[in-house]
């Protein structure tokens, strides 16, 4: 079940929104890890550019759903570039919130689940990475066939 815009704003309440007009950037790839945004309303898309080529849609977004926390998860560079695809309105977190909420409390159970979604993040971030070599490898999927097969390759060396 996702929050919606009232629960976003009782776990985050001093942060701000923003909106984002149709075609805006809302994040980009390679961009460091200030802050995770939060949908309240209207669609984006996360998309991946390649070698030049048109970007690749990784992902379509809408309410309630959390752009940004790889990076803060992981501490790297952001992975692909987030585009509003209409307007959009956001809650603005501040990484080091984010961080706070995540906090070393908890004991074990804390530790467990913040390494559990940090090893999550850093095996997401290598697939994205892979991206290019597949890409290169083979030629982009036209069918959904096409898709399934490309990712079964991707990931068939992952350890479960």
């Amino acid at each position: 079940m996702k929050f919606d815009g009232s629960d976003w704003k009782r776990i985050f309440p001093r942060e701000k929104k923003k909106i984002f007009r149709k075609g805006e950037i809302m994040l980009v790839e390679g961009g460091s890890a200030r802050e995770m945004l939060v949908i309240l309303s209207g669609k984006a898309r996360v998309e991946k550019r390649i070698r030049g080529r048109d970007p690749l849609v990784l992902a379509r977004l809408g309410r309630g759903e959390i752009l940004g926390e790889l990076s803060i998860l992981t501490g790297r560079r952001r992975s692909a570039s987030v585009v509003a695809e209409g307007s959009v309105t956001a809650l603005i977190v501040p990484a080091v919130q984010v961080r706070r909420l995540l906090g070393p409390g908890g004991g074990a159970r804390g530790k467990f689940q913040r390494q559990l979604m940090e090893s999550l993040a850093q095996r997401l971030v290598r697939l994205l990475e892979q991206l290019p070599m597949y890409q290169g490898i083979w030629r982009e999927p036209s069918t959904a066939a096409g898709v399934r097969s490309a990712l079964e390759r991707m990931y068939a060396g992952w350890a479960v």
